[in-house]
């Protein structure tokens, strides 16, 4: 079995010693070479595609979607937060989306409630955002949470959907700001969000089919097919 980023590549000896010594000559290594060589390959092949591919390893439309999400402050009220739940590790056992909100269902029938976490974004909700949530909450608006999973049950479709009791969010992972009021199966955990969660349920009403992207307007369900979208702040289509 090859090893992970390895590449075996046959060429006749003499190409070989000609290459050796020329990198030898040049002071560059092999591997930096036939980067070189496989990127100018596929660029003169289809350069369309390379370009495309590139920027779905770089996770380019992701970071723009990260960035453009924290720059739109104002809150509209027909956002909803929105979460792609992928496989998580509970105990030593690994959950899919699916298994992993149904611990948190059975959570949140101990008390009424139970918090969420999430690393996602990478420094956390905007300070200016987790306000404006929060205040929306405390005047008695409802801030809506929806989750998709990506299973044999559920194709990238909106799965289930909650209402947000209150959000907490730090640059550096914490842990629950609310001591233990989380599934104990996640007892320990430290991360960059927590939502306070209530009334989890299927969600028979919405797909993401409806939905866009709302700082972007792109289409959720494409973008969530193509993996680049786990964590944001979506809105119904215009």
């Amino acid at each position: 079995m090859g090893r992970q980023n390895y590449m075996t590549i046959t060429v006749s000896d003499t190409v070989q010693d000609i290459f050796n010594e020329f990198v030898s000559e040049k002071g560059i290594t092999k591997t930096s070479a036939l980067n070189d060589i496989l990127e100018m390959y596929m660029l003169a092949k289809d350069e369309e595609l390379y370009l495309k591919l590139k920027k779905k390893y770089l996770y380019v439309a992701e970071v723009k979607n990260m960035i453009a999400d924290r720059d739109e402050f104002q809150i509209n009220d027909t956002d909803f937060i929105f979460m792609k739940l992928g496989i998580s590790i509970s105990s030593g056992t690994t959950l899919d989306g699916e298994e992993t909100i149904k611990v948190y269902v059975a959570d949140e029938a101990k008390r009424g409630f139970t918090w969420f976490s999430t690393q996602s974004l990478f420094f956390g909700m905007s300070d200016n955002r987790v306000k404006q949530y929060n205040d929306k909450i405390k005047s008695g608006d409802r801030v809506r949470i929806l989750f998709a999973i990506n299973n044999e049950n559920y194709d990238n479709e909106i799965a289930f959907s909650a209402d947000v009791e209150e959000i907490f969010s730090a640059k550096t992972p914490q842990p629950c700001p609310d001591g233990f009021n989380y599934p104990t199966e996640f007892h320990g955990e430290r991360a960059r969000i927590w939502v306070k969660l209530s009334n989890i349920k299927p969600e028979t009403q919405i797909t993401a089919e409806m939905l866009q992207i709302t700082s972007t307007g792109r289409s959720l369900k494409q973008t969530i097919c193509d993996s680049q979208y786990h964590f944001g702040y979506v809105s119904f289509k215009d």
